[in-house]
């Protein structure tokens, strides 16, 4: 059985005003190592989460926080739905802010065109968690999801 949590409310801020939306969490037995977010702009400007990547980064950060600490980063996606359209967003850590916090990474001087010198970052994918860096979506298109998805996304809170 898939599990679908209830919906939790969050306030956040979009331009200057106080929005609202709300977010629940899905899991599948089809495919035990993908947890989904769902974000619902509920009350909130709209197409806000869709078109504005800071507001949706910063409404993701917030949820990471608060529900998904230690969950790698390969195993998350994002739904993003408004007034019933759903759409699929795939995130990636910020290397930038992982780096800053201190974590575990291999930097390797390497040659470069015209006598420069690069560093090259290495990571090892299990320290990339959520908690350890932020989420960045700001590279990411929103795409529609398939039916098969977009109906579990239609589904009612398992809870």
């Amino acid at each position: 059985m898939d599990y679908v949590t209830r919906y939790t409310d969050l306030i956040y801020s979009a331009n200057g005003a106080i929005a609202f939306c709300r977010y629940r969490l899905l899991t599948f037995n089809s495919d035990p190592t993908q947890v989904v977010v769902q974000i619902d702009n509920h009350l909130g400007s709209k197409d806000a989460l869709i078109a504005d990547h800071r507001i949706r980064d910063a409404i993701l950060n917030r949820i990471a926080d608060r529900e998904l600490q230690g969950v790698p980063f390969a195993m998350l996606s994002v739904a993003l739905t408004a007034d019933s359209v759903h759409h699929v967003l795939f995130i990636e850590p910020d290397l930038e802010d992982y780096i800053h916090r201190g974590y575990p990474y291999q930097q390797t001087p390497e040659r470069a065109a015209r006598g420069r010198h690069i560093e090259r970052i290495s990571i090892d994918s299990r320290n990339l968690v959520i908690g350890r860096a932020r989420i960045q979506t700001a590279h990411a298109t929103p795409t529609p999801p398939d039916a098969d998805f977009a109906a579990i996304l239609n589904r009612p809170a398992s809870v």
